[in-house]
């Protein structure tokens, strides 16, 4: 696709949408956004009028691409979500794998970003999660040992890991994180709330799918007729972090309610919709299950922004939740996540029923 060309459309930025709008995009960035009466026309014009042109999506939480699981093949998996308008990628690699396994994976996933280029690196799903919430029981006490995962770090491809503050050896993990410039996640957590906000006070940045995989540390409730705090609620007390979201069209791993109560609690700007998208046979709709347990989903981010527009998303709260605010948290705002001057022209046209009409990846 040519570098050099003029769209016209509505545009979304993160606070308003420009009617009949224009994007110049030169040599890959953006050189102008507004009205399409004042553009200085830049190669040859797209004409998207009475559509949607919105910025590329960034899924920061994806194991797999239709069926094919990202440490399988992380290039047909990139592709199958670009062709949905993710331009930018986080392989997920989930702890189940072991360190061998989740090793291997990484150096295709580095082979696969020399050709693929919305893979933008990996997200560490583990391995150092409480057993109870997740698919495989600990044999052994759960330790984070530096031996053990500083080879899972130093691969140069890791941009954010997810793990439970209670967890031994966690705290010295995030420092580790902190100090290499990778984003350190909480999730798969029944932490205390004193735990949560050591962990929020010592720089973890966002929840691995708030609602789902989470729990309570005291079990059952102290007194009965009324609930504990959880790490759902200790988390939303936390004003620096973001969390992420799988809106599937169901509710079934977010209550719409709940995610209507946390959109009031928190605000869009800090809400991330991700599709923990996992391969394999099973679904029903944009949900997956395996032998009739929830297992992640089959969305894609073209089903979560539309799932977000029905829950009673504006347009700009869309674009900040699903490309925006990924961007924030990994750090990457200042070149792309938005439709603004100077940056990556990565940019979707979308119809107002949320049909993919053209991906543009810079």
């Amino acid at each position: 696709m040519e570098n050099t060309y003029t769209l016209y459309g509505d545009v979304v930025t993160d606070d308003r949408i420009i009617k009949n709008g224009a994007v110049a995009v030169q040599d890959g960035r953006i050189r102008y956004v507004g009205s399409k009466m004042t553009v200085p026309q830049m190669g040859a014009v797209q004409d998207w009028s009475g559509s949607y042109l919105i910025p590329g999506f960034i899924d920061i939480h994806c194991h797999a691409g239709g069926d094919i699981w990202v440490y399988e093949d992380p290039e047909t998996a990139a592709k199958y979500h670009l062709q949905h308008g993710t331009t930018g990628l986080c392989c997920t690699l989930y702890r189940d794998l072991g360190i061998g396994e989740i090793l291997a994976a990484q150096e295709k996933i580095k082979d696969a970003m020399l050709d693929t280029p919305n893979i933008l690196g990996v997200h560490l799903e583990g391995p150092y999660l409480n057993p109870r919430y997740g698919s495989k029981p600990s044999e052994k006490p759960l330790e984070a040992m530096r031996e053990e995962y500083m080879p899972l770090l130093e691969t140069g491809i890791v941009r954010h890991v997810t793990f439970a503050p209670e967890v031994p050896g966690t705290d010295r993990l995030l420092s580790d994180l902190l100090h290499m410039g990778i984003v350190g996640s909480i999730g798969h957590s029944e932490a205390s709330p004193e735990q949560v906000r050591r962990a929020v006070d010592s720089g973890a940045q966002c929840v691995t799918h708030l609602y789902d995989a989470t729990g309570a540390s005291i079990t059952p409730t102290r007194w009965d007729g009324t609930i504990e705090v959880d790490f759902n609620m200790a988390a939303l007390l936390c004003d620096s972090l973001f969390y992420e979201i799988i809106c599937d069209s169901m509710g079934v791993h977010v209550r719409r309610e709940l995610l209507q109560l946390t959109k009031k609690l928190v605000g869009a700007s800090r809400i991330i919709g991700i599709t923990d998208a996992c391969g394999g046979p099973g679904g029903s709709g944009d949900v997956n299950f395996e032998d009739g347990e929830l297992m992640g989903s089959k969305l894609t981010m073209d089903q979560v922004a539309k799932n977000f527009h029905a829950a009673g998303f504006s347009m700009p709260e869309i674009a900040m939740a699903t490309a925006g605010n990924a961007a924030r948290l990994l750090g990457i705002y200042q070149d792309r996540g938005s439709i603004d001057p100077g940056k990556r022209a990565d940019i979707i046209a979308l119809t107002k029923d949320f049909t993919i009409q053209c991906v543009y990846k810079a």
